[in-house]
């Protein structure tokens, strides 16, 4: 479990390990709620079952879009963004959640701030999202807007790696953070969300209406999100004996956003005509 921390190997590397995150290995076991097994401190058991559990979700959407394709190109990058996006859930569990003690604090004076798998969750999150511009171009866009889209999604794509790589290089915390990956996906959902506005204007047709409602949907988790984490709500419960924090809300208002799109708008997504 020691060596956890560098895997994927190809993405140990560069200065991370320099980030410390300024608690040492007891103050993070008084605040966190954790269980030891086989000598191993596995963290936050209920935060770890609703992390993998929308893994799984999405896991399982992205393959009703792959196996009902239907040579529908839509339908397959919208596929492809969700198995980025369980892949990038799967990365963050591991780190952020079950392992995040073995992987940040034990062993060491000082906890560290992020892991490789930290880097690796943001790296497929924002492909998932750059995928998913291309996904709905392909069922809400005429041929133009494709190709507008896809050299949209290939350029903030590129040019996110190369944040990303300064920010492991360098090292930056800022340039690796949650925040920062946030600010810089808000273009695409909103890029979306007009496109599906102005569809919606000239056609009213239900998958505009039900993406459109999709797009608020993940506007307002997001609010929910910060909102929780700067409450200090999380830390008042703690004090009571009850773990429930700000990842919690967000993975759980994600379940339930993951089950509207597999339910009430996979079977819409077809290529425009």
């Amino acid at each position: 479990m020691r060596y956890m921390g560098y895997i994927p190997f190809w993405l140990a590397f560069g200065k991370i390990n320099e980030i410390e995150w300024g608690i040492t290995p007891q103050e993070w076991l008084q605040s966190h709620w954790y269980v030891v097994w086989n000598d191993l401190v596995l963290a936050e058991p209920s935060s770890t079952f609703f992390v993998f559990l929308l893994a799984i979700v999405i896991l399982l959407l992205a393959f009703r879009f792959l196996k009902n394709a239907n040579n529908q190109r839509s339908r397959i990058w919208f596929g492809l963004s969700m198995l980025a996006w369980s892949l990038s859930t799967f990365s963050a569990g591991v780190s952020y959640q079950i392992f995040s003690y073995e992987l940040k604090c034990a062993g060491r004076t000082l906890c560290l701030w992020t892991t490789s798998w930290e880097i690796a969750y943001l790296f497929l999150y924002v492909l998932s999202v750059k995928l998913l511009v291309v996904a709905v171009s392909h069922c809400c866009g005429q041929s133009r807007v494709r190709k507008y889209f896809a050299g949209y999604a290939l350029i903030m794509g590129f040019i996110y790696s190369v944040i990303l790589l300064a920010g492991i290089l360098l090292p930056n915390q800022f340039l690796i953070s949650f925040e920062l990956m946030v600010l810089f996906l808000v273009p695409s959902y909103v890029l979306m969300f007009l496109l599906n506005l102005k569809n919606l204007r000239k056609s009213k047709k239900l998958i505009d209406i039900r993406l459109i409602k999709a797009w608020v949907g993940m506007l307002l988790i997001t609010i929910a999100y910060f909102a929780f984490f700067l409450s200090g709500i999380s830390t008042w419960l703690w004090q009571r004996g009850i773990w429930f924090n700000a990842n919690d809300v967000l993975h759980l208002l994600l379940i339930a956003w993951a089950l509207y799109i597999f339910f009430k708008v996979s079977h819409l997504i077809i290529d425009s005509e």
